[in-house]
């Protein structure tokens, strides 16, 4: 009989033929390899020996029904319900009860969240309690790959060997028996130097018009704006006269480092260089503009000059149409 722990347990013995002098009883039977532990006394008719946990009563005339209340894990054994029929000999009949419970997170013996730096070693660990014993997996959130291969690792210990950028992110952890499960997301931060790299490595652009030259960097900490900077030529380039810096921060501690060459100029071709540093180190990469015998449209599909109006494909096409439609 599986009873869940702190609910009660109901078990009824019927006896058949029973003579009218004698008693039907209740005793606890624990197993014991060396048979040292003494059966418990629980009840001889209708009398319980311990009220507060055993209730007693007899529903018919053939049926003594016993109540085990608050079951605890201490309450595993083997009910007897037994009735002397001779000399020390008896017609029994037994209930083996087993108590679960459901999963529980032992949180002094579970990881909670953690930072470390790249190349440190890196072991999650979580702890359940539970009857059964609960099964415990752990998984990455938002889909991920486990460095140890596959979406979901079954242990309670999740070693991720050294530390790298992509650990980063939050863990799930989760303990189940047939009673239920219990969760605990911890999550893991990985700082390390930042890494770049150019949005489009040999861009174009004719002379006179306008050119956005990108660089993404991946890092953590975050990067912040006084930590990135332009250079060409060694020089450091800021904003002002023909070009204009522009720091965004993105999601996935990324950012993004933007330099707006208003008006393309010959001196402005060649390779520029954008570097960005944190707590951990710093990181940069290479940009070379390259002249365009035609202008190149930036990322909105608008092609722009200084000085000039600036046009987008739909735009022609919609005056186009419109002059078309003026002339019928």
């Amino acid at each position: 009989m599986v009873v869940v722990k702190s609910s009660d347990a109901y078990l009824t013995c019927v006896v058949h033929n029973k003579q009218q002098d004698r008693n039907v009883e209740w005793i606890g039977m624990v197993d014991d390899p060396l048979g040292i532990v003494p059966a418990i006394p629980i009840s001889v008719g209708a009398e319980s020996k311990d009220p507060y946990k055993y209730q007693m009563d007899v529903p018919s005339a053939l049926a003594w029904r016993l109540k085990v209340q608050n079951i605890q894990t201490s309450d595993e054994m083997r009910f007897r319900c037994q009735v002397l029929i001779g000399n020390q000999k008896y017609a029994f009949d037994e209930r083996v009860i087993r108590v679960t419970t459901a999963p529980q997170i032992d949180d002094l013996r579970t990881s909670s969240d953690i930072s470390v730096t790249v190349g440190d070693p890196v072991e999650l660990r979580c702890n359940a309690t539970g009857r059964p014993f609960p099964i415990v997996k752990w998984e990455k959130l938002a889909g991920g790959l486990l460095p140890t291969g596959g979406r979901e690792h079954r242990d309670y210990v999740l070693d991720l060997g050294t530390a790298r950028p992509e650990h980063r992110g939050q863990y799930k952890c989760t303990a189940e028996n047939e009673q239920g499960k219990a969760q605990r997301l911890v999550s893991l931060t990985v700082k390390f130097a930042p890494v770049g790299q150019p949005f489009e490595r040999t861009p174009e652009q004719a002379i006179g018009y306008k050119k956005d030259l990108l660089c993404v960097f991946e890092a953590y900490p975050i990067p912040t704006k006084e930590q990135v900077q332009w250079y060409k030529n060694g020089n450091v380039i800021t904003t002002g006269g023909n070009f204009e810096t522009t720091y965004i921060e993105g999601a996935s501690d990324r950012i993004t480092m933007r330099l707006t060459i208003n008006r393309v100029q010959q001196e402005n071709y060649g390779y520029y260089e954008c570097l960005a540093s944190n707590s951990e180190g710093s990181g940069k990469t290479n940009i070379e503009l390259k002249p365009s015998s035609v202008p190149t449209p930036d990322l909105t599909g608008r092609i722009s000059g200084a000085g000039m109006l600036t046009f987008s494909l739909t735009t022609v096409l919609m005056l186009l149409g419109v002059c078309f439609l003026h002339f019928l």
